[in-house]
């Protein structure tokens, strides 16, 4: 079940209760489908255990509701041979009641109250205390709005004179049915429509994963009833949902649903039902706009006044609004077609006679049935608008809707194309590719097409193939447009990359070079080409987007993508930190869910190399979320991947192992290299980590190995580091020496402080040790692990040992020390446990951490921590920086974990200068 805490845990609290011999009653009250029968199950399922109760169980059944006592019979049917413990006149009433006897129960007359419904309420109380003697007792009754009235009375009787029995009972009532009975004076809980973080587990359940907008649309569509989106699932394909809530702001209703939500409005007049129509149809709910259009119809104008009076609607002379959202959306999809087209050319009359063409378009496209060029126009005309209003999938509803109304091949070609691309931008490759497939068979530019399957294929498929298409579509456009196919050539170069083909990559970025595009769109190809070397200075980067022209879609976004990429690129983590950030405020403005999902991609990985585990965490997981949603798969494998390195390097075993096997699961098929090299370097790393270095070195092996569906340069150029220490350690340092001299051709052209430091790290592990300190003291110099403090802390690790095993304890310990201090504050919980070790084989005690860890902290954390270590307060540490208190504490409850410590005082003691 999901969510329903408060619920369950009322539940639970009254099953309990019984336990313990005290009774108790509790009344579910609820419309139709929010789950007051998932409820009932569970508490039956609870039940259970620990300690078996005895469970009773019936339901109201309508056509049974004139059956006098029938659902009593049916509840206490397990029970009837405690009759004969009831005292004569009682267990004679009851018998008579349910049929049990030929006899009728007593008919002694007292006041208003017949004596035979009093003793047989009370002979039913009796009989379910008798029942509760040996075993405590759970009674369930669901649909209490549809019991015979003598039976719901009989239990309402009972339920309102408990006492100390262990005994529970359990009511679920339907609103807004009329009741046989009051159930005031019990306990209630009223059901409300379950929210956006528990509905959307439901859909996944159902396989329906939506991106968030289009989710929280349906939500507010269903006002989150449980069985409607149960229901909405079932019809396999959300995109069948998402039109009708684009055009007509209700949902495809099933015939359960329907009937559960009509009950009322089936007792209306034809008018009253006609007018409630109209007011489904007209999706903002403006009264004047229903009226007017009620009154085209001839309805007269207190139509909606019987609906009104059921509770059905609202009116408050402006708006009409609808008890329930899944109302409208019953009352519009029971109404005949030619019922609602009527209501729609109405509505769009008189939207057309106050001046708004504008919304009437929508009501004309909704009511037509043939070809309209004019309605077409106007429907792509206002996609934009639908966009911004609506989100994407809204737009993509509006394109098709607009191409199945053109009235030419061409023009409706052109707007399914349209959509394609829209869907491709909202991150829905799986939708594009639907929409491709329309058009394939049709005369569409060979650019066009290749440009679609290019990006398609980068989403969810195969890189290889995606660079192909990619690398096409860029040579049709670059004479005509040239900065369009640097940007296609950018994609194609990712594609490479992801791929497993550097030397493609090189070839696509070298193209953009020879391209007649701005200078701007040049140097950033320079850019790419140095990447590793900062070729472009940190001022050109935030420059460059400005520069940049602008692209199709008219906004920044993709001039901040490439200096993302290169900042990313780059050996200054700090700015292409900033860099990111950047860019994901602009790409979350403009909604564009593709560019959205790379750049948390990017996002994730340089906090990983900062030792931001715990951000890079949470965009990761974002990232992984958003791309479950989308359907792109090559970008959920790398999430996957990235998980399973994060969770590597904390010693998380468990977890790196499940998000790793899922990533490769997915990896693989698509030829994915990044992913399954990233997910079999984590793997590697656990290895490593928890001392298992052969292998550690088996798996890291795996991406040198040419032709291995893990091997992949990018990726293993920078975990050649790791290779060599797992051959060391293992004790078989041949083999990784002969990967170095392979790698060696193959890095030559990868320059920069950070490859440096690896080169020299790697090498300073294969030498003797007449040459093995020059290497780690190049490593430690050369600036490349400045920034990237678990690196540093490896290497540190690393020549700590070598000095150790040399005989130099002193500068040993204060390496082992500074390794220590790090690993604790980023939680490298494996590592940080080695290098303690080695630090107190070398005769240390445990470090306190200190400056290295302070170099974790932000400029704002670290200049909160150093006013609190002087002693100031929360108040004063907020007037010297212009912060609140509570933003002064938030910075220090986020500082403590980093800096190992739990408490204000311990700050003192940390160097922090």
């Amino acid at each position: 079940m999901h969510g329903r805490h408060r619920e369950r845990e009322a539940i639970a609290r009254l099953l309990a209760d019984a336990r313990g011999g005290r009774s108790g009653a509790l009344v579910l009250r609820g419309e139709a489908g929010i789950g007051k029968s998932a409820l009932l199950r569970h508490a039956a399922e609870s039940a259970a255990a620990p300690e078996p109760m005895r469970v009773l169980t019936c339901a109201g059944v309508e056509s049974e509701v004139e059956h006098a006592f029938s659902g009593l019979l049916g509840l206490l049917r397990p029970v009837l041979h405690h009759l004969d413990a009831l005292r004569g006149v009682q267990a004679e009433a009851l018998r008579g009641a349910l049929g049990l006897t030929d006899s009728a129960a007593p008919d002694f007359p007292v006041s208003d109250f017949p004596v035979s419904d009093f003793l047989v309420s009370a002979a039913v109380l009796t009989l379910l205390a008798e029942a509760a003697a040996n075993r405590p007792l759970l009674v369930v009754v669901d649909d209490v709005q549809w019991l015979d009235h003598a039976s719901a009375a009989a239990l309402l009787f009972a339920a309102r004179r408990l006492a100390d029995e262990p005994l529970a009972m359990l009511l679920a009532v339907r609103e807004p049915e009329p009741l046989p009975v009051n159930t005031a004076g019990l306990t209630e809980l009223v059901l409300h429509g379950l929210p956006p973080e528990d509905a959307a587990p439901l859909l996944e359940e159902h396989g329906w994963t939506l991106p968030a907008r289009q989710r929280d649309a349906l939500f507010t569509a269903t006002g989150g009833n449980p069985l409607a989106l149960i229901e909405l699932a079932r019809l396999d394909d959300p995109d069948r949902a998402v039109p009708d809530l684009a055009m007509t702001g209700t949902l495809p209703v099933s015939t359960r649903v329907r009937a559960a939500f009509l009950r009322q409005v089936e007792a209306l007049s034809a008018d009253g039902r006609a007018a409630l129509l109209v007011a489904s149809a007209e999706e903002t709910g403006d009264a004047g706009t229903v009226l007017g259009a009620a009154a085209r119809l001839g309805l007269p104008a207190d139509a909606l006044g019987p609906a009104e009076r059921s509770g059905l609607v609202r009116l408050n002379g402006i708006r009409v609004g609808f008890r329930h959202p899944l109302i409208r959306s019953a009352v519009y999809a029971d109404a005949p077609f030619d019922h609602r087209r009527a209501a729609h050319l109405a509505i769009a009359a008189h939207l057309s006679a106050t001046g708004r063409d504008d919304q009437a378009i929508w009501h004309r496209a909704v009511a037509t049935t043939a070809p309209d060029e004019k309605i077409a126009t106007a429907l792509e005309h206002s996609a934009d608008a639908v966009r911004r209003r609506g989100g994407a999938a809204a737009a993509i509803s509006v394109l098709r809707h607009a191409a199945r109304l053109s009235e030419s091949p061409a023009d409706r070609r052109q707007r399914t194309v349209t959509a394609a691309f829209v869907a491709l931008d909202a991150g829905r490759p799986g939708l594009a590719r639907t929409l491709v497939d329309q058009v394939m068979a049709e005369p569409v530019p060979a650019v066009t097409l290749a440009q679609l399957n290019g990006i398609i294929e980068l989403y969810d498929g195969d890189p290889a193939i995606a660079y192909s298409h990619l690398m096409r579509c860029a040579e049709l456009m670059a004479s005509t447009e040239p900065e369009e196919a640097a940007w296609t050539l950018l994609l194609a170069a990712g594609s490479a990359l992801h791929a497993g083909d550097m030397e493609a990559s090189l070839l696509a970025t070298r193209r953009i070079t020879d391209l007649d595009c701005s200078p701007a769109t040049l140097r950033a190809a320079e850019g790419l080409l140095g990447g590793f070397e900062g070729v472009v200075t940190g001022a050109e980067l935030w420059e460059l987007p400005g520069a940049m022209p602008r692209g199709r879609g008219g906004g920044d976004e993709r001039q901040w993508m490439w200096a993302t990429v290169i900042g990313w690129m780059g050996p200054d983590d700090h700015q292409a930190l900033r860099l990111v950030e950047a860019t994901g405020r602009r790409v979350r403005a403009e909604g564009s869910a593709a560019l959205l999902t790379e750049v948390l991609f990017y996002h994730a990985d340089i906090e990983f190399r900062l030792g931001r585990w715990a951000e890079g965490t949470a965009h990761a997981e974002e990232g992984l979320r958003f791309s479950y949603e989308t359907g792109q798969r090559g970008w959920t494998a790398n999430f996957l991947a990235q998980s399973a390195r994060f969770a590597a390097v904390r010693g998380e075993a468990a977890a790196c192992r499940r998000y790793a096997r899922r990533a490769l699961e997915i990896a693989f098929p698509l030829r994915e290299r990044v992913a399954a090299a990233t997910a079999t370097g984590a793997l590697g790393l656990l290895a490593l980590g928890e001392g298992a270095s052969a292998e550690a070195f088996a798996e890291l092996t795996r991406l040198f190995e040419r032709g291995s569906p893990q091997s992949n340069d990018f990726v293993a150029l920078a975990m050649l580091p790791d290779l060599v220490e797992a051959a060391v350690h293992a004790g078989t340092p041949e083999p990784a020496r002969l990967i170095v001299e392979a790698m060696a051709p193959r890095t030559a052209g990868v320059r920069g402080p950070v490859a440096l430091s690896r080169s020299h790290l790697s090498h300073a592990m294969l030498s003797d040790d007449a040459h093995a300190e020059s290497h780690y003291r190049s490593a430690l110099a050369s600036g490349g692990l400045d920034q990237r403090l678990f690196d540093r802390a490896r290497t540190e690790l690393l020549y700590g040992e070598w000095l150790h095993r040399n005989h130099r304890g002193s500068e040993a310990r204060a390496m082992l020390r500074a390794a220590s201090e790090t690993f604790e504050a980023l939680g490298a919980e494996p590592w940080a446990r080695r290098a303690l070790a080695r630090f107190r084989a070398a005769g240390g005690a445990r470090p306190r951490p200190g400056r290295a860890v302070a170099a974790l902290l932000s400029p704002q954390e670290l200049e909160v921590s150093r006013l609190a270590a002087r002693g100031l307060s929360n108040r004063e540490i907020g007037d010297r920086m212009h912060l609140s208190p509570r933003t002064v504490g938030s910075h220090l409850y986020r500082t403590f974990p980093k800096l190992g410590i739990s408490t204000r005082a311990e700050l003192r003691d940390l160097d922090l200068d």
